[in-house]
């Protein structure tokens, strides 16, 4: 947590109310969430800039300035963002604060896991190399059959395990990777070699749909995400597997079974996902 669909209804959210605006100043209340450049440098180089566009790249959440730079912010398992009025204390957790205009935006990370970094255009540092290696989002039209099977149809992985990968899947974590399994009626334990083409063709269909209907939901609240107003999101009512282990199937009436995959649990339905 969060996934592209909780990263997505964040940047949704951030680009109608923040676009536009000036940084008139820069709190760091924990440095070792600026990964980049030096915390020392880090406020001197925003503020006085504009935020001219808030966009999103698989799970990184990314506000474009005006002097070229990107900041881009790794929420990982805990990170949020919030938006609260002028002159009201930060928030518990809150690591970093930027002062609008009219408003001031926190990250918020509980675990203190996630990450802030302040690009130039050009920069690659190496303690972001995983930007840089993103493969294609199940949401892209780059992301169909023919490159789920290139990716996959020669891996003896567990099919989960390889979903989780950032190099195939960008943006897809635990919960939309058991969801989207289900919808399949794939096992996630089963060897991505023997996965079918039609049980990969049901797979890319089952990514595509999950991931949309968790950003119409504005995302799943089921550990520490919330929108940026602080409500939850709505699709943690509508899940089948994930957080649902020894509850009953909601198809089939079977009790939702949990298993540990790698230092990653995973569950399904033992029925309805062969």
């Amino acid at each position: 947590m969060p996934e592209l669909p909780e990263v997505e209804t964040i940047r949704r959210e951030l680009r109608r109310r923040i676009k536009g605006k000036e940084i008139v100043d820069c709190v760091i209340l924990r440095a070792d969430v600026i990964a980049h450049p030096k915390p020392s440098l880090f406020c001197k180089a925003i503020v006085g800039e504009k935020i001219t566009d808030v966009t999103r790249k698989a799970k990184y959440l990314i506000l474009n300035l005006s002097n070229g730079k990107r900041l881009i912010f790794h929420l990982r398992l805990s990170g949020t963002m919030v938006l609260m009025p002028l002159g009201e204390e930060p928030e518990k957790f809150s690591r970093l604060v930027i002062q609008l205009q009219d408003r001031q935006l926190l990250f918020k990370e509980p675990r203190v896991l996630g990450r802030v970094y302040l690009l130039k255009a050009s920069e690659t540092p190496s303690n972001l190399k995983g930007f840089f290696n993103l493969g294609c989002e199940p949401i892209s039209q780059d992301f169909d059959l023919a490159y789920l099977r290139a990716k996959i149809k020669h891996r003896r992985a567990r099919i989960k395990s390889l979903l989780l990968d950032q190099h195939i899947c960008a943006g897809v974590g635990n919960i939309y990777s058991d969801e989207a399994l289900f919808r399949a009626g794939i096992r996630p334990l089963r060897r991505a070699h023997r996965i079918t083409n039609e049980e990969m063709s049901r797979l890319t269909k089952a990514l595509k749909d999950v991931l949309h209907d968790g950003i119409i939901n504005f995302g799943t609240s089921v550990s520490d995400y919330k929108r940026t107003d602080g409500k939850d999101g709505n699709f943690q009512n509508l899940l089948y597997v994930y957080g649902r282990e020894d509850e009953p199937c909601r198809r089939c009436g079977s009790k939702i079974v949990l298993k540990k995959l790698g230092n990653r649990s995973t569950r399904y339905c033992p029925k309805c996902q062969k």
